[in-house]
């Protein structure tokens, strides 16, 4: 995860930040995120020529192969408008969920040193590790944007600005299911393998592939793939930012499951994260 000679200073601040001063504490333990987000992000591209080219490169070969398959091969994408960007937002989106929540799951046993080291707030290893894959998400969606917009291939307007919204969204649900594996994970190491085979199934689940107008003559199906969070704000990021003729399904039961199912799932996973990762912190040392 880090060098020993960021290592030792990181957890010399640790040991600083656990001292009690109110705000001043609150204000450490955000540096000691940022110094850990910002050199985790660092290292990822360390000794690579490539360097961050790496993280464009994995979600443009996956964009690349999808594309083939499915609008070359299968024509799923035909007579649905810029098709090819809203697959490769939906990558850069799946990317990001992937691989936050990937390496999150890793960081408490993978930092075992600093933790019987000195005290901090464990959950900082796990938002530190989620941060790191945000900002390579951050930065390829702003190259989407810079490319995309000049091109005319954007259709930015009011909606666009829920954007955000669905983004925050999109955290909430990676750092609930981050807090969750990263303390199971500690205990039981088959987790890395159980987590593996769940994102080859769930990519199949959130509409990353195809846009869910093709399942409007399957309602039932719709419905079901709604309830998945991911699926949600794959769908609502793409039309508040690609396409102009997305009609919101404010109408009958589909829109209250369209909204109130994840919403409510992403609520129920960071409570079941917090409260899991917080009861299963006292062990943690005796683990690692």
């Amino acid at each position: 995860m880090a060098t020993s000679a960021e290592s030792s200073r990181i957890t010399r601040d640790a040991g600083v930040a656990s001292s009690p001063n109110g705000i001043g504490v609150l204000r450490r333990h955000a540096n000691l995120t940022r110094e850990l987000a910002v050199s985790q992000f660092k290292l990822k591209y360390t000794g690579s020529v490539l360097g961050y080219v790496w993280s464009l490169f994995k979600p443009m070969m996956m964009f690349g192969i999808l594309y083939v398959i499915f609008d070359k091969l299968f024509k799923i994408g035909k007579g649905t408008e810029n098709f090819v960007l809203q697959l490769l937002v939906a990558i850069v989106l799946w990317t990001f969920f992937q691989e936050a929540t990937s390496a999150a799951m890793n960081s408490i046993a993978s930092n075992g040193n600093m933790i019987r080291k000195a005290y901090f707030p464990r959950a900082i290893l796990v938002v530190a590790a989620t941060l790191t894959s945000l900002i390579t998400f951050l930065i390829n969606m702003a190259l989407i944007v810079l490319i995309a917009a000049p091109m005319g291939k954007l259709d930015l307007g009011w909606r666009s600005l829920l954007a955000p919204l669905f983004l925050l969204e999109l955290y909430a649900l990676v750092l609930g299911i981050s807090l969750l594996l990263s303390a199971l994970f500690v205990f039981y190491r088959d987790m890395g393998h159980i987590w593996e085979i769940c994102m080859q199934l769930l990519i199949y689940g959130s509409a990353v592939m195809f846009p869910l107008t093709l399942l409007d003559n399957h309602p039932t199906m719709k419905i079901a793939i709604l309830a998945n969070p991911m699926a949600q704000i794959i769908e609502d990021v793409r039309h508040a930012l690609v396409t102009p003729s997305y009609k919101v399904p404010w109408s009958a039961s589909v829109m209250g499951w369209a909204y109130v199912a994840p919403l409510a799932l992403t609520a129920v996973l960071v409570l079941v994260g917090l409260i899991v990762f917080r009861r299963l912190t006292p062990r943690f040392a005796e683990y690692l």
